[in-house]
């Protein structure tokens, strides 16, 4: 009795270790379970969908192969969309980089209050805090030409002497999105900026100073050097970023005048949500994909060898 109650025990414990041992063994696979259907719910069967979608008639819902995708070739409006979305590109992310290089510049070297400085870090990130709706909304307000802000201020100084509308011409329109861009995200650019400036190591820099080094050789020489690895980086998120540009676009001037503002993302939710033609916009949204794919992989190139020199 005593032996067999001795070998039921020590089966049991084996049992218990054998069960143990294969809990541990399916642990990193159960643990990965629940990120693996999240990445099929959410990214697989999307794309599988929209690829089945691209390839069918909206009207009909008949395949029709690749007529969507070769659509696209002989569409002006679309062609028209690329290229105002790189001259939004383009603009917006140079003076971004630019202004938010130059005010923290002028910060770092003219500011040396820790009160004054803290300041200025919470009017930075106001801007990047608000809306783009919101924003768009506050702009289209000030740009109005009845009662805005803007023509006020401009016929109380004389600078003109009817109103400007800025949103009904092509010039004006696209300057009054890139402004509040603009406005937006320069803090961004201050920011990284400025936090890369603290780096820089001050025995350097005030030996260069003895030495009569001046204030641009400083920044050329010693500064940007420690700089350009951030500076790469800012320009990979403003880029991707600015490419997939809609909130403020759609509620400040919906794309017009004409297509002069009526970016990629602008121009694929119209076919979409306004023509209805979701085939079509299912076979665009892939050649915005392929476009931003292209940029942000010679971006990331540039990135990496920097980060190797």
């Amino acid at each position: 009795m005593r032996t067999t109650a001795v070998l039921d025990a020590d089966e049991r414990a084996v049992r218990r270790a054998t069960h143990a041992a294969r809990l541990r063994r399916a642990t990193p696979y159960l643990l990965m379970l629940a990120p693996i259907v999240l990445l099929l719910a959410l990214v697989v069967y999307p794309m599988v969908y929209n690829v089945n979608l691209s390839l069918r008639s909206y009207r009909t819902g008949e395949f029709v192969g690749l007529h969507n995708f070769l659509r696209v070739f002989d569409d002006a409006l679309f062609i028209e969309s690329i290229k105002a979305t790189a001259v939004y590109i383009v603009l917006a992310v140079s003076i971004e980089v630019l202004l938010g290089l130059g005010l923290a510049l002028f910060i770092h070297r003219t500011v040396t209050s820790g009160l004054l400085r803290s300041l200025f870090y919470v009017l930075m990130i106001l801007p990047m805090v608000t809306p783009p709706v919101a924003a768009g909304v506050i702009a289209r307000l000030m740009y109005t030409p009845n009662y805005g802000i803007i023509n006020y201020l401009l016929h109380a100084v004389g600078a003109i002497q009817r109103d400007i509308e800025w949103l009904s011409t092509g010039p004006t329109a696209m300057f009054s999105v890139l402004s509040v861009d603009i406005w937006q995200w320069t803090p961004f650019v201050f920011l990284v900026a400025f936090a890369g400036l603290q780096a820089v190591p001050q025995d350097i820099l005030e030996a260069a100073k003895s030495d009569g080094a001046s204030s641009w050789n400083l920044f050329r020489y010693i500064e940007f050097p420690y700089l350009r690895s951030l500076l790469l980086l800012v320009l990979v998120f403003r880029v991707t970023d600015t490419l997939r540009v809609f909130d403020h676009v759609l509620v400040l001037t919906g794309g017009g005048p004409g297509s002069t503002t009526e970016f990629l993302s602008v121009y694929l939710y119209r076919v979409a949500f306004k023509f209805f033609n979701l085939s079509y916009a299912a076979a665009i949204s892939f050649y915005v994909l392929i476009i931003a794919s292209v940029v942000f992989t010679l971006l990331q190139r540039l990135l990496v060898t920097e980060a190797v020199m």
